[in-house]
C-alpha cells in the first residue's frame, strides 16, 4: 500500500521519463557511433604497426646475415601477416597467439620494451578463446550480442550514470514523504516506513536504470543474439591479470549496480530522516557517486588520501570491480576490489546506515503510565520553530464529540500549533505532553490512527494522483470503513474524483481534503481553514459534513477566518492571545465577532 502510493508518484513524474531518455540516449552511444571494439580491430592494428616499422627497418641480407634479434623481429613479423592475412577467425586466432607468445618471450628477456600487461592480456585472451571452442569475434559495437553490449555501454558511459535513477528517486520519495505530506501521516510505524521508503526508491531506480539500458539491450538482442555465456574476457585487475567470461561480467556488473543503488537509497533516506533535512541525504549520496573521479585528479590520490581509501569507490565503479569489461580484450589496472568483497563493503556500509536509522526514527521511552481518560489532551506544553517559542499553552482538551475553533490573525501561530496537535510534528513541541485517548504523540503510529490533521496548504494532495486515489489509500492506509461513494455523493465531489488533483480548483481541493479526513475514521480531526475558497452553497455543504461527523462522536477542532459558519458549528473556542492559548465560550456570532474585535483590534 504504502510502496504503491510511492511508486506511483516517482512513475508519474515528469523528470523520471526525462532522465530515462537522457539514459536510454547515453547508453546507445556505442550503436549511434559503432564504434570498433578491442579485438581483433585494435590487435590487427598494432600487429600492422609492427609490421610497417619492421619492413622500415630490415635489412637487405639474406636470413644468415640477421642478428638474434632480428630473427626474432622476423619471425613476429612472419605470425603478423599471417594474422592480417587470415580469412577465418580461427586462423587469425591461431596466428594471433602465436604472435602474442613470442612477443612474451622478449619481454621476459628483455629484448622487447613496451606495454607487456596489453600484450599478456591479448595473450590469455587468445587462449581462452581457443580453447573455448568460439570462433564468432565481435569487431565493433554493432556486433556485440546482448550479455557483451550492456557491459560495454555501461563502461562506456560516465561512471555516475547509472546511479542518476537511485538519486532523483531518493529526491522525489523524500519529497512526496516530508513532514505534512499524507504519506507522513499514515499511521505506519517509523523504522517500517523507512525501510518502505528504500525499497520504494530501489525499484524505481532499478526500474529507470532498466529502461535506460532497454533500447541498446533490444537492440543488440535482436541484431546478435543473447551471446555465450562463456566468452572469455582478459583484463589486469590490481595489477594481476584476470581472465573470466561475459557471463561473470555481466552477473558482477548488475551485482555492482545494485548494490551502488542500494546504498545511495539507504544513505539518502537515512540522512535526511536524522538532519529532518530533505535534500541532506541525496547531497551526500551524490558526493559518494562522485568519488571515484576524485582520484583522477592525482595518480596518486588514493594512496596519500586515507579518507578516499574509506569511501566506498568500487560499489560506485563497476569498472573498478570488472576492467572496462566491452572491450575484448582490455587491460586496466585498478585499485578496486573484486565482486565479493565489493558486495561486503556495500553490505558493510548498508548495516551502518540502517542502524543510525534505526536510532533516528526510535521515539524516547514514555515513563509513567499514560492516563487513560479519552480526549485529545495538550499539557503544559510550549510550542516554537527550533530554538524560538512562540506558544505557551497551560492546557487544551478536546474531548469525544464536541467541536471546537481556533481564532486568531495570521501570523499569530495557528498553524504551528495545529502542526503539534497532529503529533506529525514532534518538534514543535518543546515541553509538555500530547496525548490521545491516553496514547502519548511518542508512539506515532497509534497516535496518527487516532488524530489527523488536514492542512490548510497543498501538502496533503499530490498534483499527479486523482481524488480517488488519495482517498483509496487513505481508506487502506487507516484500515477505515468509510462508505466513499456516499461521502462523496454528499460532498458533491462525485463528478471530478477521477481528475489529477493539479486540474481541480481550490475548493474542490478543500472538499477533497475533507473528504480524505472524514475517511480516516480518525475520532480527532484537526482542519486548518477548510472552508476557505468555498462558494456559500458548498460551505453549507461541508459544515454539513462536519457537523454530522461530530454527531457521530468525532470531535473536531477548526481553525478559519469565516466566524459566522464557526458560530454555526462549534460550541466553544480558543484564543490565542499574546503567546498564550485562551478559550471561551460563545453564544451566538455576533459574540464572536464581537470577542474577536475586542481580542485583537483594540488597539487600532
Amino acid at each position: 500500500m504504502y510502496c504503491r502510493l510511492l511508486l506511483k508518484l516517482i512513475l508519474r513524474d515528469k523528470a523520471v521519463w526525462i532522465s530515462t531518455l537522457v539514459l536510454a540516449a547515453a547508453f546507445s552511444v556505442p550503436i549511434a557511433f559503432n564504434s570498433p571494439i578491442y579485438g581483433p580491430f585494435f590487435m590487427k592494428q598494432g600487429m600492422q604497426g609492427f609490421v610497417d616499422a619492421f619492413n622500415t627497418r630490415a635489412p637487405q641480407a639474406s636470413g644468415t646475415d640477421l642478428s638474434p634479434e632480428q630473427q626474432n623481429d622476423a619471425e613476429l613479423a612472419r605470425y603478423a601477416n599471417a594474422a592480417l592475412a587470415a580469412q577465418t577467425d580461427a586462423a587469425f586466432l591461431d596466428s594471433a597467439e602465436s604472435y602474442y607468445a613470442l612477443m612474451g618471450e622478449g619481454f621476459q628477456s628483455g629484448s622487447i620494451v613496451g606495454d607487456q600487461e596489453t600484450n599478456d592480456a591479448a595473450l590469455a585472451y587468445c587462449r581462452a578463446l581457443s580453447s573455448s571452442g568460439i570462433a564468432d569475434i565481435p569487431a565493433s559495437a554493432n556486433d556485440l550480442p546482448f550479455l557483451s553490449f550492456l557491459p560495454y555501454a555501461i563502461a562506456t558511459a560516465p561512471s555516475f550514470l547509472p546511479f542518476i535513477p537511485f538519486l532523483l528517486s531518493s529526491i522525489l520519495v523524500l519529497g512526496a514523504t516530508r513532514p505534512g505530506t499524507l504519506a507522513a501521516k499514515a499511521p505506519v510505524p517509523k523504522f517500517r516506513r523507512l525501510i518502505q521508503i528504500v525499497f520504494s526508491i530501489i525499484a524505481a531506480g532499478t526500474a529507470m536504470l532498466l529502461a535506460g539500458l532497454a533500447p541498446g539491450g533490444i537492440y543488440a538482442l535482436a541484431l546478435n543474439g543473447f551471446g555465450q555465456i562463456g566468452y572469455p574476457i582478459s583484463f589486469f585487475h590490481d595489477g594481476a591479470l584476470t581472465t573470466t567470461t561475459a557471463g561473470n561480467v555481466f552477473t558482477t556488473i548488475l551485482l555492482a549496480l545494485l548494490a551502488g543503488g542500494t546504498l545511495i537509497s539507504v544513505c539518502s533516506v537515512v540522512l535526511s530522516t536524522a538532519t529532518r533535512r530533505v535534500l541532506a541525504g541525496p547531497l551526500a549520496s551524490a558526493l559518494l557517486v562522485a568519488a571515484p573521479a576524485f582520484p583522477l585528479l592525482s595518480d596518486s590520490a588514493l594512496g596519500h588520501n586515507a579518507a578516499l581509501g574509506l569511501l566506498p569507490l568500487a560499489v560506485f565503479s563497476p569498472i573498478e570491480a570488472t576492467g572496462y569489461v566491452g572491450c575484448f580484450p582490455t587491460e586496466f589496472i585498478g585499485s578496486g576490489s573484486g565482486s565479493a568483497s565489493m558486495l561486503a563493503v556495500a553490505l558493510a556500509y548498508v548495516a551502518v546506515f540502517f542502524a543510525v536509522g534505526a536510532v533516528a526514527t526510535r521515539s524516547p521511552k514514555q515513563y509513567g503510565p499514560a492516563k487513560k481518560h479519552h480526549g485529545l489532551e495538550l499539557l503544559d506544553v510550549s510550542v516554537g520553530y527550533g530554538s524560538t517559542t512562540i506558544l505557551s499553552i497551560g492546557s487544551l482538551f478536546l474531548s469525544p464529540g464536541t467541536a471546537a475553533g481556533l481564532v486568531a490573525p495570521n501570523g499569530s501561530g495557528k498553524t504551528t500549533l495545529l502542526e503539534a496537535l497532529s503529533g506529525q510534528f514532534p518538534t514543535r513541541i518543546r515541553s509538555g505532553s500530547l496525548a490521545a485517548d491516553g496514547i502519548s504523540q511518542r508512539r506515532s503510529a497509534e497516535f496518527a490512527e487516532l488524530v489527523y490533521l488536514s492542512s490548510s496548504g497543498g501538502t496533503d494532495l499530490y498534483p499527479t494522483l486523482s481524488a480517488i486515489e488519495h482517498l483509496a489509500f487513505v481508506r487502506e492506509a487507516w484500515k477505515s470503513a468509510a462508505d466513499i461513494d456516499s461521502l462523496c455523493s454528499s460532498l458533491g465531489i462525485s463528478p471530478y474524483l477521477d481528475k489529477p488533483t493539479r486540474k481541480l480548483s481550490t475548493g474542490m481541493k478543500q472538499q477533497v481534503k475533507l473528504a480524505m479526513a472524514i475517511s480516516t475514521d480518525c475520532p480527532y480531526l484537526i482542519l486548518d481553514e477548510p472552508l476557505n475558497g468555498l462558494d456559500p452553497g458548498k460551505r453549507k455543504t461541508s459544515c454539513d459534513a462536519m457537523r454530522s461527523e461530530v454527531a457521530r462522536g468525532r470531535s473536531v477542532l477548526i481553525s478559519s477566518h469565516l466566524l459566522d459558519d464557526l458560530a454555526d458549528l462549534t460550541d466553544s473556542f480558543y484564543f490565542i492571545e499574546a503567546g498564550t492559548l485562551v478559550e471561551k465560550i460563545e453564544s451566538s456570532s455576533q459574540t464572536l465577532k464581537q470577542e474577536y474585535l475586542d481580542t485583537y483590534e483594540r488597539g487600532e
